[in-house]
C-alpha cells in the first residue's frame, strides 16, 4: 500500500515539475525578452496599446479556447461525443473571432490596413487553437509532452524576439509575427503529435453535440466573465487614460501575476486529494483553509513586492520611480485575486458548480460598480484600490459560501465527484493561463 502511495506522490510531484516548468519557460521568454524587446522598441506609449490589444486577444483565447478546453474533458468524463463537436464549435467561432480582432485594431492601434488585420486575425484565431490545444495532454495526462507544447511556444517566442530586434518586417507588424511563430508551434505540434484534429471524426458532429454545446456555453459564458474582468485594467486605463498608463500598471502587477500563474498548477494537486477526500467539509476544516489563505497571501505579497522591486529596477529602469509606488497595493490585489480563487476550487468541491458562475457574476458587478468609476476618477491609483477593494469582497464572498455550507449534509450539494471539482478549479488557474499568454498579460 505504501510502495502505491508513493509512486501516486512521485507522479504528482513529476507532473507539477513538467507542468510548471512548461509555464515557466514560457513566462520567462516573455518577462525578459519578447516584452521588453517590444517595449524598447516602440515605447512605452504603444508597448501599452499593444497589452491592451492583447488583452482583447487574451479574453477571447480563455473564452473560447479554454471554455471548450474544459467542456471537453467534461465530455470524456462522460463518455459523451469525440473531438468532432469541440471542432466544429471552434470553427464557427471564426466569425466572431475575426470581426472582434478586426474592431479592437482599428479602434485601438488605428490600424485599417488589410495585411496588420490578416496577420491579427491569424493571431487571435491560432490563440484559440491553442488555449484549447493542451486538452490532448490534459486527456491523456502526459504532462512531458504538455512541456514540449509551452517548450514550443517558448522557441518560437525566442525566435520572434530577434525578429523584433532586428526590424524584420517593420515595427508595425514584427510584434504580431513573433507572437504568432510561437503560437503556430504549439499549434502545429499538437495536430502532429496529438489526436484532436486528426482522423476521419475531426469534423464530425456526434449525437451528442447538443449536450456538448451546453456545456461549452456554461463554461464559455464563465470565462468570458472572469477573462474580461481579469484583463479589464488594460482596457479601462487605455480609455480613461494612455497607453503609457497601461505600461506602468502592467509593470507594477508584473511580479504579483507571475507568481499568481505559476502557483495556479498547485491547484490540480488540490483537486486530485480533495477527489480523494472522504470526510465531512466541517467549520473547523475550512477554517484552517481560511487561515492558511491569508497567511500564504501575505507571504506572497510581501515576496513580490521584493522582487518587484529588484525586477522591475533591472528590466525596466525607466519606468521603476513610476511603477515603484504601487508594488505594495497591486501585488496585494494581484495575489488576493488567485488566493480566493484556490478558495473556490476547495469550496467548489463540496457544493454545486452553479456558485462558480454567481460568484463570478457577483464579483464582475462588483467591478463594474467600484473599478470603473475609480478609474475615470484617479487613474493609476484608482484601479490599484479598486483592484484591491474589490479582491478582498471576492475572499469575503467565497469564504461566506463556504462557511454557509460547512457541516451540511457532508458539505455536499452537487455531484460529489472530480469532474465537478474541475471546471471551477482549471477556471481559477487559467486562466491567468494568465493566457495570447494565458494570465501572464
Amino acid at each position: 500500500m505504501d510502495e502505491k502511495k508513493n509512486k501516486f506522490s512521485l507522479k504528482v510531484v513529476r507532473d507539477l515539475i513538467f507542468s510548471v516548468g512548461g509555464l515557466v519557460a514560457m513566462n520567462g521568454v516573455i518577462q525578459l525578452l519578447l516584452y521588453p524587446q517590444i517595449k524598447n522598441t516602440l515605447g512605452s506609449e504603444k508597448f501599452g496599446d499593444i497589452l491592451s490589444i492583447l488583452a482583447v486577444v487574451s479574453v477571447l483565447a480563455t473564452a473560447i479556447g479554454t471554455g471548450a478546453n474544459y467542456a471537453r474533458m467534461v465530455a470524456k468524463t462522460k463518455n459523451r461525443g469525440g473531438n468532432g463537436d469541440f471542432n466544429v464549435f471552434l470553427l464557427i467561432s471564426f466569425v466572431p473571432v475575426a470581426v472582434i480582432s478586426v474592431i479592437s485594431s482599428v479602434t485601438i492601434l488605428g490600424e485599417k490596413g488589410f495585411l496588420f488585420n490578416a496577420l491579427f486575425i491569424t493571431l487571435s484565431f491560432l490563440s484559440v487553437l491553442r488555449y484549447y490545444g493542451d486538452v490532448e495532454y490534459r486527456l491523456n495526462v502526459n504532462f512531458v509532452l504538455f512541456f514540449v507544447y509551452y517548450l514550443l511556444i517558448s522557441v518560437g517566442y525566442v525566435a520572434g524576439t530577434f525578429l523584433i530586434k532586428g526590424g524584420v518586417f517593420g515595427d508595425r507588424l514584427t510584434w504580431v509575427v513573433a507572437i504568432i511563430l510561437g503560437e503556430l508551434l504549439a499549434v502545429g505540434f499538437v495536430a502532429v503529435s496529438g489526436s484532436i484534429f486528426k482522423g476521419r471524426d475531426a469534423l464530425k458532429v456526434s449525437p451528442e453535440f447538443g449536450a456538448n454545446m451546453k456545456t461549452v456555453m456554461f463554461l464559455v459564458a464563465t470565462n468570458f466573465i472572469n477573462a474580461l474582468v481579469l484583463q479589464a485594467d488594460k482596457l479601462l486605463l487605455n480609455v480613461f487614460v494612455n497607453g503609457e498608463a497601461v505600461t506602468v500598471f502592467y509593470i507594477a502587477t508584473l511580479i504579483g501575476k507571475v507568481i499568481a500563474m505559476l502557483t495556479t498548477p498547485l491547484n490540480g494537486i488540490i483537486i486530485g486529494y480533495l477527489a480523494r477526500y472522504k470526510g465531512r467539509f466541517t467549520a473547523k476544516f475550512f477554517t484552517v483553509v481560511t487561515l492558511a489563505s491569508l497567511v500564504v497571501a501575505a507571504v506572497f505579497t510581501a515576496g513580490g513586492v521584493l522582487v518587484s522591486h529588484i525586477f522591475v529596477k533591472w528590466m525596466y529602469p525607466d519606468v521603476y520611480s513610476e511603477a515603484a509606488v504601487y508594488f505594495l497595493v497591486a501585488n496585494a490585489g494581484q495575489v488576493l485575486y488567485f488566493i480566493s480563487g484556490t478558495m473556490m476550487v476547495v469550496v467548489l468541491r463540496f457544493v454545486h458548480e452553479r456558485y462558480q458562475l454567481i460568484i463570478n457574476m457577483i464579483y464582475a458587478a462588483l467591478f463594474a460598480a467600484i473599478v470603473v468609476p475609480l478609474v475615470w476618477k484617479f487613474g493609476i491609483w484608482g484601479i490599484t484600490w479598486g483592484l484591491l477593494i474589490v479582491n478582498v469582497l471576492r475572499f469575503i464572498l467565497v469564504a461566506a459560501v463556504g462557511y454557509a455550507h460547512a457541516g451540511k449534509n457532508g458539505g455536499n450539494e452537487g455531484e460529489n465527484t472530480e469532474e465537478a471539482a474541475e471546471e471551477p478549479a482549471e477556471e481559477a488557474a487559467a486562466a491567468d493561463e494568465t493566457p495570447v499568454l494565458n494570465e501572464e498579460n
